[in-house]
């Protein structure tokens, strides 16, 4: 099938989802026409792009089972006319439950047919030095994994000439959809006196959640829980309080500790 050009778009905190997205990219042995990076709000506020005659890697972290509610918005207002859709997801180790299935019905309403889908691991939001939620994920093999997906889906090109011709594409999970976990404002990120104001912080937050003024304090109702802010600090000066999210980590750490793997699916197959 001649696609006209490949263009990537993810939400991506923690720079995970990029990783992965770029990694399929490379297997498909093509360069990416445009990479939208969501993930900051003045960007998400762009109109989007209609995608015609294109394929388009998307990404996004799993939150609770679900899309972040940022990303699902987004993605839902793309438009296309006979472009084809490859949705991908980042999730930590535990579960990614309706995500995929969410986000494939998100393209498909918005015209875009689904060519594939994967549901890659990455290091967990709540991961530190002292719970281990799958750290440095996505690793070699996982990228390894990404690359052998692209080639898949570069191959699987070759052998369709229209749109029409793809089948249809099955992912796990259920709908209705597992209803999103409500959780109110917390204040669980601690700012310590190692904080030496670089504000590295403030770009890294997708919520603008980043007080500058109150020595880089994390205002909770803004806050999306996805701990970007604690990953990119270069002082380490910024962890997670004792609480709830902590106890969390903590049950994550111990039940989820078994190496889950990489999933893909094709559509026909």
């Amino acid at each position: 099938m001649n696609i006209q050009n490949i263009h990537l778009m993810y939400f991506s905190p923690t720079q995970t989802t990029r990783c992965i997205l770029e990694e399929i990219a490379r297997g498909m042995g093509r360069a990416a026409a445009t990479v939208t990076d969501i993930t900051q709000p003045e960007i998400r506020s762009r109109k989007p792009t209609v995608f015609e005659s294109d394929l388009v890697l998307m990404g996004a972290p799993v939150y609770s089972g679900r899309l972040p509610k940022d990303a699902a918005r987004y993605f839902s207002r793309l438009s296309a006319r006979g472009a084809l859709a490859v949705p991908v997801v980042l999730y930590g180790n535990r579960a990614y439950e309706d995500a995929l299935l969410e986000f494939k019905n998100t393209a498909q309403a918005c015209g875009f047919v689904s060519l594939a889908a994967g549901a890659f691991i990455g290091e967990h939001s709540f991961s530190s030095k002292e719970y281990n939620i799958a750290q440095n994920r996505p690793d070699k093999a996982d990228l390894d994994k990404a690359f052998a997906f692209g080639q898949k889906i570069a191959g699987l090109l070759e052998s369709i000439q229209a749109p029409g011709e793809i089948g249809p594409l099955t992912v796990p999970g259920q709908f209705p959809y597992k209803e999103a976990v409500a959780r109110g404002p917390m204040d669980f990120i601690q700012v310590t006196e190692d904080c030496d104001g670089c504000g590295v912080c403030i770009p890294a937050c997708p919520a603008n959640a980043i007080d500058e003024a109150n020595r880089y304090a994390t205002r909770p109702e803004g806050c999306i829980y996805c701990c970007a802010c604690i990953k990119a600090c270069p002082q380490g000066a910024r962890i997670m309080k004792e609480g709830p999210l902590k106890g969390i980590a903590k049950m994550l750490s111990e039940s989820f500790s078994a190496r889950k793997e990489p999933e893909t699916f094709f559509a026909g197959r």
